[in-house]
């Protein structure tokens, strides 16, 4: 069916095109009319070929939507299922589709139920991720909000520093008049000072506001709100750089300033040549340089796992490993890549009973640009690859510069996060070892394996993300699916033995998951995050990006990795 639509819909597209191309040259036009009317057109096609030439190729989409729903409804006529099908695509297809998932979750749960096409079912999963987008971004703000007006120093209580780094310090703050207070919730232990300031060193940025913003743009792409009062610029930026949207595993960025460098407490002995000489007399700063406002994190990745003795629960460790790919797929997603992945720039918060979430922070290395993509030309050696060399990824680490050549960052942090994987999962990080493995020289052979108490499908798939050969990795969103799969999905489906499960049936699947995370509440009675508001927040970042044709690549890659291993009929799949 879909192939005789395809076909005439093609034949009507060149006839309509042939006769748009006619009627723009004038001196044709007597001969046009002759042909029109002499030849044999249906009714069809007449009605569809008027407004085609009245309007030009402006309204060319409008009418081949029309032509397309009229040929669902001549293949599909002739009994009851038939209509319905008609009408769902009409309502698909127009945008009054609300009540239509509703009726895709009772027709793909009931027995004998209508099989729905792929195309009807893929404009399904669409209304699923619209629908999860909207409420997602309310539950995120319900954790912590510090209102809509732009922020400064002066509304803000500064506290002790919290860590340093070479190039920004981070102290502790709050919002002027709710220290200690309920008005910022979900603080946990950080109630006091629930937001935290990064404040960037600028050594070489002369102050003023235009000027440190272009320099270090890049620390504000995940920001969602930009406190620089110049009319166009932040657009001027936007049109050259990407601004990543809001998502769960990535650092809750509230606001971005400049400002002049104040005098804090622990300043003069913990950075003091960063202040300028106005502060310190031995300081090599500028006057001014840029803020950026965050939420308060309970600690990195790295002290997270020391005070777990350097292991954590099997659990934890695979909604870490979830969340970690879930954050390098949203990044990829957008056309942003990191680029200094390591421990420390991963931020954990840990909820009332000890589950860990997770987020991606410190993006001063990253690459967001809507010009190059992740596919930065790379002409000569000043070119900058990145941040952790020794979490670089092969194909970066060992690229040479030529008038041609480029850096492909597109699977680049999922490299990283597979061996990052190996801390999360207990074991030491192969690539940090002074007699371990280097990313620019070793074999996929020589990466050391994992513990016994690790799932094979999850020791499988990080072997695949650790491949040296770019194009032998799975993509970032079919890497996330994979875990998500892993982690949601029926066991059945996961092994090789009986077929695969159905399209209808992966629906119904996804359809479950996004009743339990829009009704189910995701948040204790104190308002607190759990262990079900972390799983919560994973699945509806799974749902955001559902995609039929995405899960189906994940799933085959499951079963073809399981088949391949030979394991008992018995044996349980996600052990």
């Amino acid at each position: 069916m879909i192939r005789n639509i395809s076909s005439r819909f093609l034949q009507h597209t060149r006839y309509l095109w042939r006769q748009n191309n006619r009627r723009i040259h004038t001196k044709f036009s007597e001969n046009s009319r002759k042909r029109r009317s002499n030849g044999v057109r249906t009714e069809q096609v007449i009605r569809y070929q008027e407004p085609f030439q009245r309007y030009g190729f402006s309204r060319f989409i409008v009418h081949a939507r029309k032509l397309l729903l009229d040929n669902v409804g001549i293949k599909a006529t002739g009994n009851p299922t038939a209509d319905i099908r008609t009408q769902m695509v009409k309502k698909l297809f127009y945008s009054d589709s609300g009540p239509m998932v509703a009726f895709v979750g009772i027709a793909a749960a009931a027995e004998g139920a209508t099989l729905l096409q792929d195309a009807e079912l893929e404009e399904t999963c669409w209304k699923i991720r619209e629908t999860v987008e909207k409420f997602r971004p309310s539950w995120d703000e319900a954790e912590i909000s510090v209102g809509d007006a732009p922020i400064g120093l002066d509304d803000l209580e500064i506290g002790a520093p919290i860590a340093k780094g070479c190039s920004a310090v981070v102290h502790a703050a709050a919002l002027k008049g709710t220290k200690g207070s309920t008005a910022v919730t979900n603080a946990g232990p950080n109630r006091s000072y629930p937001l935290a300031l990064k404040i960037m060193f600028n050594y070489d940025v002369q102050s003023n506001a235009l000027a440190i913003v272009r320099a270090m743009f890049r620390e504000t792409v995940p920001a969602r709100y930009r406190a620089l009062e110049v009319a166009g610029f932040w657009q001027h930026l936007a049109d050259q750089a990407t601004l990543l949207p809001p998502h769960p595993n990535v650092v809750s960025m509230l606001g971005v300033f400049c400002a002049q460098m104040p005098n804090l407490e622990g300043a003069h002995t913990l950075y003091p040549s960063a202040l300028p000489p106005r502060l310190h007399e031995s300081g090599f700063g500028r006057n001014m340089s840029l803020f950026l406002l965050m939420r308060r994190y309970h600690c990195s990745l790295r002290d997270f796992l020391d005070t777990q003795g350097g292991k954590t629960t099997p659990r934890w460790a695979l909604l870490l490993f979830a969340q970690l790919l879930e954050a390098v797929a949203h990044l990829n997603r957008y056309g942003v890549a990191h680029r200094d992945l390591k421990s420390d720039n991963i931020l954990i918060d840990v909820g009332t009973d000890g589950t860990p979430g997770l987020v991606v922070a410190d993006f001063g290395c990253c690459v967001a640009d809507k010009r190059n993509g992740l596919r930065v030309p790379y002409p000569t050696a000043e070119v900058d690859k990145g941040g952790n060399t020794a979490l670089m990824a092969p194909e970066i680490i060992t690229q040479n510069p030529g008038t041609f050549a480029t850096l492909d960052y597109t699977k680049a942090d999922l490299w990283t996060s597979g061996a990052i994987a190996y801390e999360i999962f207990g074991a030491k990080n192969p690539f940090y070892s002074s007699s371990g493995v280097k990313s620019y020289s070793y074999r996929d052979a020589d990466l050391p394996s994992l513990n016994d108490d690790v799932p094979l499908i999850v020791r499988k798939l990080i072997g695949n993300l650790l491949q040296r050969n770019p194009k032998k990795r799975l993509s970032a969103d079919v890497a996330a699916n994979v875990m998500q799969l892993f982690l949601w999905a029926p066991s059945a489906w996961l092994r090789p033995t009986g077929g695969a499960p159905t399209h209808p049936e992966i629906l119904q699947w996804l359809l479950c998951l996004t009743s339990k995370v829009l009704y189910e509440n995701a948040m204790d009675s104190r308002g607190q995050r759990g262990a079900q508001f972390t799983e919560y927040f994973l699945i509806s970042s799974f749902l955001v990006r559902a995609s039929l044709r995405r899960i189906e690549k994940a799933l085959l890659w499951i079963r073809r990795t399981v088949a391949e291993e030979d394991l008992d009929v018995d044996a349980d799949i996600k052990v």
